[in-house]
């Protein structure tokens, strides 16, 4: 039985290995097709004597399982072999609405590490911070774990617990943290408010580009509008990012033309240019984005191409650097698929987003301690959303509650207020 089952995986690794010999003949000179073979008799031979002298009897699903998992997780930190289960588990995450921590995480230098706390989460509330380096879960050490398994891990039933030991960015000893799990509700505009009555200068936080994004997002420029809103603070810091067309029609209301992101891959198929087409853009008010190391991939693209447009300016510290296109490919006949990169994002100047991220038009860095006042200034400032009644009674009350300044949000409060009145002044000139 053993025999046959290697017998049909070699006859699949030979097809395997004509279609990426056909693939290198059309862009690459004629390699030889020996080094195909040998590498994968390799690893059939790796395979037998696995099964024959490891410790334990492995069955082959699960030694191919692995090799899939190391092969992927090789690439690069964003590629996954997804198994049935965690097929389920995906389609969970992209509902908006599980069951967990709400914390996005990647593998990067080889340690599962924090990309961005969703805001008014458990682990935002517990103190996660971006860039956490999480070495254990329960106790249970994270090194060689793949993303599959970590989420898996940090999942889990409303009200049960989970403790994270993490590495914050700059400490030298690690720290446990306690968190409750919860139901997550990723509502995606927050804190919609005018933050200067004199000015008229409005505020958003988006933190996350769902379906129902940009729906929220007209609303609450609607809403800010009827209270004469003249420009606009918009806050895309701690977004993980989300849906590309999302991405694309946030800045189709920035915009009235022109190219938004381009993406390219290694094939023709994988070059897409987007481009603003929408009609009713939004008044061409003073707009400032606020972002820092947690704005990634879809914020990014907006960040990107609000920059390059010079339709607004970008505040705060350089984004993550996660602009790559993640391709869900279901695997022929089996309940799995294959979560690969298959292009990259470009900003319309050209810029590549992946790594390199987005810098702000204006740094302003914050300290440690004020980071960690931040995710608790946020949790509360930002707990309504556009459908909350008396927001504005809310915000009044709980204005006094806080000694923290939003540093960043000052700051853009005051250049737009600087703004204003270089427009008044020059007007009357």
């Amino acid at each position: 039985m053993l025999k046959s089952c290697f017998n049909f995986i070699w006859i699949l690794i030979i097809i395997s290995s004509l279609d990426l010999y056909c693939l290198h003949a059309q862009t690459e000179e004629k390699p030889d097709p020996n080094t195909y073979y040998q590498n994968f008799e390799e690893f059939i031979n790796v395979i037998k004597e696995i099964q024959n002298k490891y410790v334990d009897e492995v069955e082959l699903k699960e030694l191919l399982k692995n090799a899939y998992k190391g092969m992927l997780n090789g690439l690069d930190p964003y590629s996954q072999f997804i198994d049935s289960e965690n097929l389920e588990e995906l389609k969970i995450e992209t509902g908006g609405v599980f069951d967990g921590l709400g914390i996005e995480v990647i593998i990067k230098d080889s340690v599962l590490t924090v990309l961005t706390p969703i805001v008014d989460s458990p682990a935002f509330r517990a103190g996660v911070l971006i860039g956490d380096k999480i070495i254990k879960i329960d106790g249970k050490s994270t090194k060689k774990i793949t993303i599959r398994e970590a989420i898996s891990m940090l999942r889990g039933k409303t009200h049960t617990k989970v403790t994270l030991t993490v590495m914050h960015e700059g400490e030298s000893e690690p720290v446990d943290i306690a968190i409750e799990r919860a139901k997550i509700h990723v509502v995606s505009t927050r804190g919609v408010r005018i933050v200067d009555e004199e000015s008229k200068i409005g505020y958003i936080a988006v933190t996350s580009f769902q379906d129902n994004t940009i729906t929220d997002l007209d609303i609450a420029v609607d809403v800010l509008r009827k209270q004469e809103m003249e420009s606009l603070i918009l806050d895309l810091r701690f977004n993980p990012g989300g849906l590309l067309n999302i991405a694309v029609d946030m800045v189709d209301r920035f915009i009235k033309k022109g190219l938004i992101v381009s993406t390219k891959g290694r094939s023709k198929s994988q070059y897409h240019e987007y481009k603003a087409h929408r009609l009713g853009t939004y008044p061409n008010f003073p707009l400032i984005i606020l972002v820092n190391n947690g704005s990634a991939s879809a914020s990014e693209i907006v960040a990107g191409a609000v920059k390059d447009h010079k339709r607004g300016l970008l505040l705060g510290t350089k984004t993550f650097g996660k602009g790559s296109v993640q391709s869900l490919i279901p695997i022929e006949n089996r309940n799995s698929a294959l979560k690969l990169t298959t292009a990259k994002y470009y900003t319309p100047s050209g810029a590549l987003i992946e790594e390199s991220g987005i810098k702000p038009d204006i740094s302003v860095d914050l300290t440690k301690k004020e980071i960690r006042g931040l995710h608790k200034y946020l949790t509360r400032i930002n707990a309504v959303d556009i459908h909350t009644k008396d927001r504005k009674k809310y915000f009044e009350d709980n204005e006094h509650k806080t000694e923290f300044v939003d540093v960043q949000l000052v700051r853009a409060i005051d250049i737009l207020k600087g703004i204003r009145v270089y427009a008044k002044t020059t007007e009357k000139e």
